[in-house]
């Protein structure tokens, strides 16, 4: 492998549906990964946006892309023209597949070559289904001569490898429908300058790879843990165990139904519900006096508003009781349910609410419930604001280009093909995807570097 002595920069894009985060960070060249810098903003609100992962206003979409690009460019002096960026949806899958690997008939060591091939004889595999597309090929266990292999299968001996993936998978439309959002991003790298930088997209990464990867660590995959990302409108639901991911669906509901059951029962705008949901998201209502008021200022000649904070509080319970128990349910539908030694760990805008916390330990006790962190990970971090749960998926999707979504296998190998520039009318041409198929094979990598 070639000696490198240059830090790897990443960028991490987070698409959510109510607003747009992007992050920078780089991989020294000892090991070390620094958060540079980030940008966030929010969507054009009087124009559609995002709906629970598929774009309905692709120009405001962009716009905030490009405004969130141009502020982190800025920040970093960074040129940005390839970053990561995340993917959810309700139709996300995982597929069991087991996988061997062997060297006709004669012992070998396993090394990173033999595990790269291990993935990329998969991947080959999985790209013949037109219909669906694989987001994560990520191993749940490995075998050496049909003995389970502890923990890390590197160094292990035997005449065969074998390895139990779960393919993350989704619709193909899905993607290419969430892509085309990219289309035509483009950014001023100097406000008011001619020159734009054409950004692309480098990998795709699954919302619940990303938060696992900014926010626990292996102890807790071995240990086993369940991954909350209550999101606006789409909740991920991913469960670790013996250092695998060994579920994760995605339901379609979040912090946004909360916003609109108080919007609608006490006749006030969305802004205004969620100023009242963060203002009674902190005590259970029977710990709320009778007559303790919250109140909202008039604008435009209109009164000011008070509201009864108990009432407010039991809004927002009655909806967190439903998400928390959807949770439950597809919890214990896994199997995994006793099996969480590491109880669970609660990422997105409404983890750090009171209420949502204590929703959560009556729902699962005795689990014990943690708050995200997405800067767990990282060993150089000056903006401590990123400790918050909401930043842990753009934390991730940087993160994914510099660190292994599982720490048993080389980097890289359980993100999809790489999604840089398209070639136009010369990617469907057999000799070029040939020429892609040659550069990815392991053999050639190993005897050339990466």
């Amino acid at each position: 492998m070639k000696d490198n002595k240059e830090p790897t920069y990443s960028v991490g894009l987070d698409i959510g549906n109510s607003k747009v985060c992007a992050v920078a960070g780089k991989l020294d060249p000892g090991g070390k990964i620094t958060i540079l810098d980030y940008a966030e903003t929010v969507y054009d609100a009087d124009y559609e946006a995002m709906s629970k992962g598929a774009a309905k206003n692709k120009g405001n979409v962009t716009d905030a892309i490009e405004r969130v690009l141009q502020e982190l460019s800025q920040k970093t002096n960074l040129e940005i023209v390839l970053t990561n960026t995340n993917f959810s949806s309700e139709k996300i899958s995982l597929k069991s597949i087991k996988q061997d690997l062997t060297n006709d008939g004669n012992k070998f060591v396993v090394k990173n070559y033999e595990l790269d091939e291990l993935s990329q004889n998969l991947k080959k595999q999985l790209k013949r289904d037109n219909s669906k597309e694989t987001l994560h090929v990520m191993p749940t266990d490995f075998f050496i001569d049909e003995s389970k292999v502890g923990k890390y299968p590197k160094g292990a001996t035997g005449n065969k490898l074998t390895c139990i993936f779960n393919a993350i998978n989704v619709d193909k439309g899905k993607v290419e429908e969430h892509m085309q959002t990219f289309d035509a991003v483009s950014y001023e790298m100097v406000e008011g300058s001619k020159e734009t930088l054409n950004v692309h997209i480098d990998q795709l990464v699954y919302n619940g790879v990303a938060d696992a990867l900014s926010s626990i660590t292996i102890e807790d995959k071995q240990a086993g843990i369940l991954l909350v990302n209550i999101g606006s409108q789409l909740t991920e639901i991913t469960i670790y165990k013996d250092f695998g991911l060994r579920y994760s669906r995605v339901i379609g509901i979040g912090s946004e139904a909360i916003i609109k059951d108080i919007a609608q029962a006490f006749n006030v705008t969305e802004a205004q519900a969620e100023r009242l949901m963060r203002a009674s998201g902190e005590k259970r209502s029977k710990d709320i006096e009778i007559n303790e008021v919250l109140e909202i200022e008039g604008k435009n000649g209109l009164p000011t508003r008070q509201f009864l904070q108990k009432a407010v509080a039991i809004v927002i319970e009655s909806r967190l009781k439903e998400i928390a128990a959807l949770i439950a349910s597809d919890v214990i539908e896994s199997g995994y349910a006793r099996l969480l030694a590491n109880g669970i760990m609660l990422a997105g805008g409404i983890a750090r609410l009171g209420l949502t916390k204590m929703t959560f330990q009556k729902t699962f006790s005795p689990l014990a419930i943690r708050i995200a962190d997405g800067t767990v990970n990282i060993d150089i971090n000056t903006k401590l604001e990123l400790a918050h749960p909401k930043y842990t998926t753009a934390i991730g999707t940087m993160l994914a280009s510099i660190k292994p979504a599982d720490e048993r296998m080389p980097l890289g190998q359980t993100a999809p093909v790489k999604r840089r520039m398209s070639l136009g009318f010369f990617s469907s041409l057999p000799l070029v995807n040939k020429l892609r198929d040659i550069f990815d094979d392991p053999e050639l990598k190993r005897a050339y570097g990466e």
